[in-house]
């Protein structure tokens, strides 16, 4: 089965790598730089829902031989108590022509980082300079690990996203 993840992103592949192996038996991962034609950081559901669709068309496009197409997108839901960041999944099976769709746990970006976000600027750029961390640890655990000192990674995000997906067509092997 050839996976398609819709994204050079380490944490979002390495999500992938870490989930797939547990629903199918026989894969090959093939990673592309997508076009997600929403905002670097989409604000709710439906902007990183309809990322993950236009990075899905995206990649069809590339590589039509896809038989599973995963996107993810990292958003911003605001609400009455705040601000808070979470991962969508799209997962497109070619053969039964369907949709999957999950959504990760949901941390909240203080107030007073939220305040120095912009729309120049990228909320990990942010979350960075206020935590006084150096770009290979942005890189490494993303903002969510950022705001929760490491306990909950960006790729623990995407991990659960897709597990959230995945699991409503495929059953866990082990």
């Amino acid at each position: 089965m050839k996976v398609i993840v819709c994204s050079k992103n380490k944490a979002k592949n390495t999500a992938v790598e870490e989930v797939i192996k547990e629903y199918i038996h026989s894969y090959e991962i093939i990673s592309l730089e997508t076009n997600s034609q929403v905002s670097e950081t989409p604000i709710g559901d439906e902007e990183g829902l309809l990322g993950c669709q236009n990075r899905i068309k995206d990649a069809k496009k590339k590589e039509p031989t896809g038989d599973i197409y995963i996107a993810m997108e990292g958003i911003l839901t605001e609400t009455k108590f705040g601000t808070f960041l979470c991962g969508w999944t799209t997962i497109y099976i070619k053969e039964t022509d369907e949709y999957l769709y999950g959504c990760s746990a949901k941390v909240k970006v203080p107030d007073s980082i939220m305040k120095n976000v912009t729309k120049e600027e990228r909320l990990s750029d942010v979350v960075a300079k206020y935590t006084n961390s150096k770009e290979e640890e942005v890189s490494k655990i993303g903002t969510n690990g950022l705001l929760t000192n490491g306990s909950y990674t960006r790729t623990d995000e995407f991990k659960d996203s897709i597990i959230c997906a995945i699991s409503t067509k495929y059953k866990r092997m082990k």
